[in-house]
């Protein structure tokens, strides 16, 4: 499992920062800020979403495709992430709420209080599954044109 700073655990755990990493070892395209985009395997990811992939090919502007066997990108460059079709994405964001995406399994529970900032960020996290259940519910609903 890799380290991450407490910055980047806190990214993670509260910013949509937590696809990448959860995206290792699945194959992504990525767009970028630039107009081109890249298509590989996530290797590695941190919490600031800078992304090293492998059996990359990068997309140019006109269409030319350029394999690379390794290829970095910055955050500051990336624009979109195209999550694979094969992801749930409500289940995949419900279990990494559930046993946090940097978790290793806990020896002995965690006792004590939680914070306040701890239940409202875990308030807050349940509201944005629950309206995101309700647009794919209501978009299910509704016929195809």
């Amino acid at each position: 499992m890799q380290q991450f700073s407490s910055r980047e655990k806190y990214l993670i755990s509260n910013t949509l920062n937590c696809w990448p990493v959860m995206l290792q070892g699945h194959s992504v395209l990525i767009d970028l800020h630039n107009e081109t985009s890249v298509a590989g395997v996530i290797d590695i990811a941190d919490g600031h979403m800078t992304c090293e992939l492998s059996n990359a090919v990068f997309i140019d502007r006109n269409g030319g495709q350029h394999p690379f066997d390794h290829f970095m990108v910055r955050n500051r460059m990336i624009r979109q992430i195209h999550i694979p079709t094969h992801i749930d994405v409500e289940q995949e964001l419900r279990q990494a709420m559930e046993r946090g995406v940097l978790r290793k399994e806990r020896v002995k529970p965690k006792t004590g209080k939680r914070t306040f900032k701890q239940k409202r960020a875990e308030m807050r996290h349940m509201e944005t599954l629950q309206m995101m259940s309700q647009q794919w519910d209501a978009d299910k609903k509704e016929p195809e044109k």
